[in-house]
């Protein structure tokens, strides 16, 4: 990777290409304290898409996953209220609602690369994987996934990833199943639990897959609960321990991520009350609300919404 000359900042928003391409590699050079892709996207400047490098500095969430490999320098990693110091090697699967930022350690020059998946090609490859168990465990840990690597192995993902990036500039289409393959291997190699599945493990129900999916793309969660049981149609109890079976999480504790990433981006809207967020959401008290943020990000509302002033 030629990283000698850093380029100008190239602004693209993530979420937006990824709804057109639901894969991508991003090639990110840190120093000085400015932040620069190093990617070239020509086939799709016509379509007005900007990569802001500068908001991995600020807490952010995105609705895809993140595969992140560090390979030079130190970054310090925030999420969800944690913190680490990433070494070159580290390879972090930040996954969908994290609320999460990357800061440089020093001054020293810093190299790190990105594979984005949307979340629905991840549910794509983990049936392909027969490994739906590993999804659900990816999706409810407390702690983004973070391994490291050896030096060889380090530098052959990162040429995989870069092949893919320069794929992306000429061929888009075969940079999209390349994308595919990579992190199919990765969750293979670094995620899938090397024990035999139990002959008593079940697959969950298609019933309960697809409300659990058409549940995730609701626009109003103010009456989540009340709308999923009548949706399933069955007794609430079967419901919940068909979830908690199934997810590892109860109905409730699933309703509560949906909306408290929403409320992530409902408080990034400068002019919305905490209080008025909380009640658009559906949470009939206000510390509740306080607390499952605290817990789940590790900031209170207040504190999440000042970072965002000072960023």
């Amino acid at each position: 990777m030629n990283a000698s000359t850093p380029r100008r900042p190239l602004t693209l928003q993530q979420e937006r290409f990824l709804s057109e391409t639901r894969t991508a590699v991003f090639l990110y050079l840190l120093q000085d304290g400015e932040v620069y892709a190093m990617n070239s996207f020509p086939h799709l400047h016509k379509q007005g898409f900007l990569l802001n490098a500068e908001e991995i500095q600020s807490f952010h969430i995105h609705e895809f996953v993140e595969i992140m490999l560090l390979v030079k320098g130190h970054l310090l990693h925030e999420v969800n209220g944690n913190h680490h110091i990433l070494p070159p090697g580290s390879l972090v699967f930040v996954r969908p609602y994290d609320l999460h930022r990357l800061l440089p350690v020093n001054s020293e020059r810093t190299v790190f690369a990105s594979l984005t998946l949307a979340s629905s090609v991840i549910r794509e490859l983990m049936a392909y994987l027969c490994a739906p168990a590993v999804l659900n465990r990816f999706e409810t840990a407390p702690e983004a996934p973070c391994l490291h690597l050896s030096t060889d192995a380090t530098r052959a993902l990162m040429l995989q990833m870069e092949r893919i990036s320069n794929e992306q500039a000429v061929n888009p289409e075969n940079s999209t199943l390349m994308s595919r393959v990579l992190a199919a291997q990765l969750f293979a190699d670094h995620l899938l639990n090397p024990e035999p599945p139990q002959p008593h493990v079940l697959q969950p129900p298609h019933w309960l897959t697809r409300l659990r999916d058409e549940a995730e793309l609701w626009a109003d969660l103010k009456n989540a609960p009340h709308r999923l049981h009548a949706k399933a149609r069955c007794h609430p109890s079967h419901l919940c321990k068909s979830f908690k079976r199934h997810f590892g999480e109860t109905p409730t504790d699933f309703l509560n991520r949906l909306r408290l990433r929403r409320a992530v981006k409902l408080l990034a809207e400068p002019d919305m009350k905490i209080a008025a967020a909380a009640a658009e959401l559906g949470f009939e008290s206000l510390s509740h609300f306080h607390r499952l943020f605290k817990r789940h990000y590790g900031l209170t509302p207040a504190q999440y919404r000042r970072s965002q002033g000072q960023a």
